[in-house]
């Protein structure tokens, strides 16, 4: 999911070769030489590059503001939360690879829970999250065929109410799923911190809400213990968030199918579109 209002480029593969060369001649050493494999993600934007020294992932982004952005939160962000920002040029941001298991389930509620905490816990980024810019933007680059007058509705319905009123800012990762949470031992780590910035908890806790995992009403209550919160009063932000949220997955699988034509993105599509409809 795209929150950091920037355009991307389209999607296109990669050449070794072009890594190879840029290797040799901008980075330090220890970069210099290694083998190169695509990291699975609907962004598109890492890949594992690995050597003698080591192995890292290196990100990619439109514009180098966006991998300077990255930078400054992986920076803030302690060890136990994010991987370690390495390296960072024009092109490239190479970050640390985090050892342990990618599963396909969610984590055990208290853990997840705990580690919102300790995120939402961190001083602000600095830059704020607003959806209404990103829903238009989505919006106006999408596939003409597929700008429907319910789509259109449901704008101007976020237009006109405005985004929930915060109940707390923080920090948010804003990227929440099984495949960017790395378990290691008893504890998780977050990677893909792409689309981080300052937000209301409760929208960051609606993102995870949309996966309709099991464990999540048992996460919202550990998360509203850890955070001195009053569970009820955060339940009803959560579906305050809720249509936004959704709008926002949908229009951002609608973008990223008009950028790579994958089939992938609007079958993802039309799911949110049907869970729109129920909220």
């Amino acid at each position: 999911m795209k929150l950091s209002g920037q355009v991307k480029v389209p999607y296109s593969k990669r050449s070794d070769a072009g890594v190879h060369h840029h290797n040799h001649t901008s980075l330090p050493a220890a970069f210099a030489a290694g083998s190169v494999s695509a990291i699975r993600g609907l962004s598109g934007n890492s890949v594992l590059v690995e050597n003698t020294c080591g192995k890292w992932v290196r990100r990619e982004a439109a514009t180098y503001a966006e991998l300077r952005r990255q930078y400054r939160v992986l920076q803030r962000l302690p060890r136990s939360l994010a991987p370690a920002p390495v390296f960072l040029n024009r092109h490239w941001l190479y970050v640390e690879w985090v050892e342990g298991q990618v599963a396909e389930s969610w984590p055990p509620a208290d853990v997840l829970a705990r580690t919102l905490s300790q995120l939402h816990h961190q001083p602000l980024f600095g830059w704020r999250i607003v959806l209404l810019p990103l829903l238009q933007h989505y919006w106006q680059n999408a596939s003409p065929s597929r700008r429907t007058a319910r789509w259109l509705a449901q704008l101007k319905k976020c237009q006109h109410h405005r985004e929930p009123a915060p109940i707390r800012l923080a920090p948010l990762h804003m990227d929440i799923h099984p495949g960017n949470i790395v378990h290691c031992g008893d504890r998780i780590r977050l990677i893909d911190w792409e689309y981080a910035g300052d937000g209301d908890v409760g929208l960051e806790l609606t993102t995870l809400a949309i996966d309709e995992s099991p464990q999540f009403s048992a996460c919202v209550a550990f998360y509203a213990r850890h955070m001195h919160l009053n569970e009820v009063t955060l339940r009803q932000q959560i579906r305050r968030w809720l249509p936004w949220v959704n709008l926002l997955m949908a229009s951002w699988y609608e973008y990223r199918w008009q950028e790579t034509q994958s089939s992938e993105f609007i079958q993802l599509a039309d799911q949110a579109w049907c869970r729109l409809k129920n909220t």
